[in-house]
């Protein structure tokens, strides 16, 4: 396969045999998946947000850091921190507060519960999300591949780390293999804060290669823009299902594969 051509489409079938023939010729390397729309269609950060948002979850230890959040972006508070929280969100919908930072509050105001209550809510969220039924399932035979081969499979993305845990799971991928937005931790407890710069964008290879220390990227997959970067770092690009943002900036990835 011709790496230096313009994008094209190609069926899974083929992408997995030229996979195996790149994966035993390089058995070291590995394979990142971005989440949201990659792997799965929605946005899991966003069904565990709302639904702690809904349910006024959101602890009084976040209420300090939310407002200030909110102050420095002109955006008004609340009366509760969920209040607050949901006011940012809106501001980043309506294109006044940055997605990154978006991406950063959605891991950090759950500061105040612990491990275990975030886990459950989690866990229940994506439940009654439906998130089993939504998984793209033109990847599987992908996974098998590299199940088969013993290829590491990793997700890089800026959703919330347990959220991708939950959803990487359903994929069969280790919480040792997820690299995503994680608030820093004390103990049991959520601190509304983060522990490292969220994997958005160019954050995403640094993070990556951090986490693999030298091995391989042969392949990387991801749906929009702000992964541009993450498949610029694989010798090969896949876009999977892209987004208009990211098929406007196909020319930028060199052989880059689209699964539609």
């Amino acid at each position: 396969m011709d790496l230096t051509r313009a994008p094209r489409t190609v069926a899974v079938s083929e992408l997995e045999r030229w996979l195996e023939q790149l994966l035993v010729q390089t058995p070291d390397a590995v394979l990142a998946f971005d989440g949201d729309g990659t792997l799965w269609s929605g946005d899991v950060g966003e069904d565990t947000f709302h639904a702690a948002i809904d349910a006024n979850l959101l602890h009084e230890e976040a209420r300090e850091p939310l407002e200030r959040e909110a102050r420095a972006w002109g955006v008004p508070c609340g009366r509760t921190p969920s209040e607050t929280a949901r006011q940012l969100f809106d501001a980043w919908v309506a294109g006044v507060y940055p997605e990154r930072d978006v991406c950063a509050m959605m891991a950090w105001c759950y500061g105040g519960l612990s491990v275990g209550e975030l886990t459950e809510h989690t866990r229940l969220a994506l439940e009654r999300a439906a998130l089993g039924d939504r998984l793209h399932r033109e990847l599987e035979g992908v996974f098998e591949l590299a199940r088969s081969l013993g290829v590491r499979t990793l997700v890089v993305s800026a959703s919330p780390q347990i959220s991708v845990e939950v959803g990487a799971g359903l994929w069969g991928i280790p919480t040792e293999d997820v690299i995503a937005a994680c608030p820093r931790i004390e103990g049991t407890r959520v601190l509304p804060e983060l522990q490292a710069p969220v994997p958005y964008a160019e954050e995403k290879p640094r993070a990556l290669a951090e986490r693999v220390r030298g091995r391989p990227l042969l392949a990387s997959f991801g749906d929009n823009v702000f992964d541009i970067e993450l498949l610029q770092a694989a010798r090969v690009a896949i876009a999977v299902r892209p987004k208009s943002a990211l098929r406007r900036r196909l020319a930028e990835l060199p052989g880059v594969l689209v699964l539609e």
